[in-house]
Order: structure tokens, then C-alpha cells, then sequence
């Protein structure tokens, strides 16, 4: 009798710790997001329940962000036993609430929690516009570059206007609303709005105008009594006779001379504007009036309104400034008190060797380029990386200063590499010195 006693107080004993065990599992704790926000997969991680009776554990997603408490979700993935502590979600863009819930043998349950997760893999849209079109697509003086960008999911990081060359925009110059087009050569131009979002992504919009802010040719100003001004050509454009100057004067100044360039020689960045002094000899001519100097930042000018009139005087010098990398063409006109000109003077200028970076900044290439640079004392190697349209494709270590791209990596788009020393150091590593620089390059099929 007392051995029945003993088994029946027993039994009731197991039964009530089954029951209590039935009742709630033992909960996971510490769930988190591992990955990166925005991330797909977005990995979970947590720490499963320390109970021996715990038999499975269901990963849950809810629409949207958890609340208190949470909100009924689907059940994506259930992991039997007690041991995982991991799980990669795909669930598409969007913002979702997951859970995790342990189960027990007699079917009870316990959750973990939620954790918020927002994925984004989406890039954003993006527009572009720009004031005072007349006729569409062509524009001059001072007008208003303005864009538009968002994105659902992860929200806009970044919203930038740009100005650059055709099939180049990312390389060009920042604008902020208000674009002078005057200090631009004529031609044509890509303007962009490129737009990042929070994950990273980007989306660029480009518009092309074309500028059309032709220097016009000196208008010759009449004497009393003589034609209206509104009614002489605008070509030729000799400047006014002077009182006194011979009627048959048709002989032209010659051209000026001993054309000279100076510059810094101090190296600079690739986007500095260079400050330059052009100086040249004036022709020996009595009733010589004024010497013209147009530059043009395309090709030799074919004439006083081919570029930009950067000096109109009797001085022998002027000053401009050109962008480091880049190439000019300046041609000098001699014009006398008769209105006769002189053939051009023409001098090309070149700043492509203060920078050591090749492909220069603005390069279209058509084969994979080799990357070359100054070489530096004491190197242990160079660290190379390579970037297309804002994500790195290509680390490298080369021991000289060049590195070749490879052509399986050259794939229409927007290049931009780096290029740091490591210098050796006796008894110690290796250390980095400074950026040596950064080049941007495009390939377009």
C-alpha cells in the first residue's frame, strides 16, 4: 500500500511539471538584424531558449513595423529542435516585423519578440529640368536647373546637379539652381540629377541642351551722318575708321607674334582651374587699333567669333585659366584704325602634364585602359580600386605605377579608380601615405 501511495505522488508530480511545461516554452531571446539595413537577405540572428523541452522554433513576418503587442504574421520558416540561431529573409522591398517562436512537446508556445527589418533593392526615380529652353533643347545666358528624386522604401540620401559633357554628366560640375551658362564654351551638354537613396542605389536623369552664347563680332560704330548702326552687316566686323584715317587704307596688320604660355609649375588636382598669362609681340603698324585674343576649349577658332573674346586691347599679355588635364586653342587678330584684320596667330595650350593620372578625368576610352601614375620612392606596392557607377569592381596591389583594367571587367558606364602608395619600412609593416589621386573615365559602346 504504501508503495501505490509512493507511485501515485509520483505520477501527479510529472503530470504537473508536464502540464506547467505545456503551458508556455521557453521564449528566444536577443533577436537582431546582423545585416546591414536595407539589406536582401536581411540575416536574423537570436538566441534560442534554454529549455530542454523547446522542440522546434517558426521564424513569423508581419506587414509593417512591429507593434505592441505584435500583429498576427505568416509563419515563412519553422527550424526543428532547439538549436538554430539563424535566419536569412527574402521577403521583397518593404518594411516587416519578425518574430520568433518556440514551441514544446505538449505544444506550447513562446515568442521572442519582434525586430523591425526595411529592404530595399529598388533604386530610386529621379528627374531633371531646365528653365528658359527657347527653342526647346537650347539655352543661353542664366538659366535654373532644377530635379526631383524619391523613393518609397528607404527614402533619398542624395539629390546632386550636374553640368558635363555629353555621355559624362557624373563627371562634370556641381550645380546648385542658377547655371551661368555664359562661362561654358558653346556646344552641347548633358545636365543631370543624380539621385542615391539610403540603400545605396542611384538613378541618374540627364537632359541635353545645347548652348548657344555665340560671342557676337565687333559692330562698328558710324560717324555723324553716316549709315545707322542697325543697318551695317554684322559681318565683316572691322571697328570704326578713324577722322583722318585714309578712305583707301586696305592693307591688314600682320599677325602677332613670339606667342608664349606661362603656368605654374606646381602640379595641381584634376578639376583645378589653372590660372595661365599668354604673351605675345604686337605687329609694327601705325594706326594699329587692338589685337583680339579668342579661345576656344574644342578646336583651333576659324574666326573672331569661333570662342570667347578673353582679351580686346594694345597690351601685349592677358590672363585666363584653363582646367587642369584639359586642352585650349587661342588665336590672335591684329586689327587697324581702318577696320583691315590680320590672319590669326594661333597657339594650342596643354595642361594634360600637370597630371601624372592616366585616363584623365573626362577620358572616353574604347579598350580597356592601362592605368598609369607618377611613381614614388620607397614603395612597397600601390593599392588600385576601381569603381563603376559607384560600386567597386576591382582591388589590386601592383608593385610599379601602371595596372591594367581588365576587358572583362569594361562594361558601358562611369569608371572612377584611386591609387595610394604603401611605402616599406625597415623592421616594420608597411604603411599608406595619401590619396596620390583619382581619375574618372567613360566607356559607352
Amino acid at each position: 500500500m504504501v508503495r501505490r501511495s509512493i507511485l501515485v505522488t509520483l505520477v501527479v508530480a510529472v503530470a504537473a511539471a508536464w502540464t506547467a511545461a505545456a503551458q508556455a516554452a521557453t521564449a528566444p531571446t536577443g533577436l537582431h538584424l546582423t545585416s546591414d539595413q536595407y539589406v536582401s537577405p536581411a540575416v536574423l540572428e537570436w538566441t534560442p531558449g534554454a529549455d530542454l523541452l523547446n522542440v522546434s522554433q517558426t521564424v513569423y513576418r508581419a506587414p509593417g513595423a512591429c507593434t505592441s503587442p505584435l500583429t498576427a504574421g505568416i509563419a515563412v520558416r519553422t527550424y526543428a529542435g532547439n538549436a538554430t540561431t539563424q535566419h536569412f529573409a527574402v521577403p521583397g522591398d518593404g518594411t516587416f516585423c519578425f518574430s520568433v517562436v518556440a514551441s514544446d512537446l505538449a505544444g506550447g508556445t513562446a515568442s521572442s519578440g519582434g525586430v523591425t527589418v526595411t529592404i530595399d533593392t529598388t533604386p530610386p526615380t529621379a528627374t531633371v529640368a531646365v528653365s528658359g529652353q527657347s527653342p526647346a533643347g537650347v539655352v543661353k545666358g542664366t538659366v535654373q536647373v532644377t530635379g526631383t528624386g524619391a523613393d518609397t522604401v528607404s527614402g533619398v540620401a542624395t539629390s546632386v546637379l550636374r553640368v558635363g559633357p555629353v555621355g559624362a554628366c557624373a563627371t562634370g560640375t556641381v550645380v546648385t539652381g542658377a547655371w551661368n551658362t555664359t562661362r561654358y564654351t558653346d556646344g552641347s551638354y548633358d545636365v543631370c540629377n543624380t539621385v542615391t537613396d539610403r540603400a545605396g542605389y542611384s538613378t541618374t536623369a540627364v537632359l541635353k541642351v545645347t548652348v548657344t552664347n555665340a560671342v557676337p563680332a565687333p559692330v562698328p560704330v558710324p560717324q555723324a551722318g553716316a549709315t545707322p548702326a542697325a543697318d551695317i552687316p554684322a559681318t565683316p566686323a572691322p571697328i570704326s575708321a578713324t577722322p583722318g584715317a585714309p578712305a583707301q587704307d586696305k592693307d591688314a596688320p600682320k599677325a602677332p607674334s613670339k606667342l608664349a604660355i606661362v603656368h605654374p609649375r606646381s602640379k595641381k588636382g584634376p578639376n583645378a582651374l589653372i590660372p595661365l598669362t599668354l604673351r605675345w609681340v604686337n605687329p609694327t603698324a601705325a594706326d594699329l587699333a587692338r589685337v583680339v585674343v579668342i579661345l576656344n576649349l574644342k578646336h583651333a577658332p576659324r574666326g573672331i567669333k569661333d570662342g570667347n573674346v578673353v582679351y580686346d586691347g594694345l597690351r601685349t599679355s592677358t590672363a585666363f585659366k584653363l582646367r587642369a588635364g584639359k586642352s585650349g586653342y587661342v588665336a590672335l587678330y591684329a586689327y587697324d584704325r581702318a577696320g583691315n584684320v590680320s590672319a590669326p596667330a594661333r597657339r594650342t595650350v596643354s595642361l594634360a602634364s600637370l597630371i601624372p593620372l592616366r585616363p584623365l578625368t573626362g577620358s572616353s576610352v574604347t579598350t580597356a585602359p592601362r592605368m598609369t601614375w607618377k611613381a614614388q620612392e620607397g614603395i612597397a606596392y600601390y593599392n588600385v580600386q576601381v569603381y563603376r557607377n559607384g560600386r567597386r569592381i576591382l582591388v589590386g596591389w601592383p608593385s610599379h605605377a601602371s595596372f591594367q583594367l581588365p576587358t572583362y571587367l569594361l562594361v558601358p558606364g562611369i569608371y572612377t579608380w584611386y591609387v595610394w602608395p604603401a611605402f616599406k619600412h625597415a623592421n616594420a609593416a608597411t604603411t599608406f601615405g595619401a590619396l596620390i589621386g583619382r581619375a574618372t573615365f567613360v566607356y559607352a559602346k
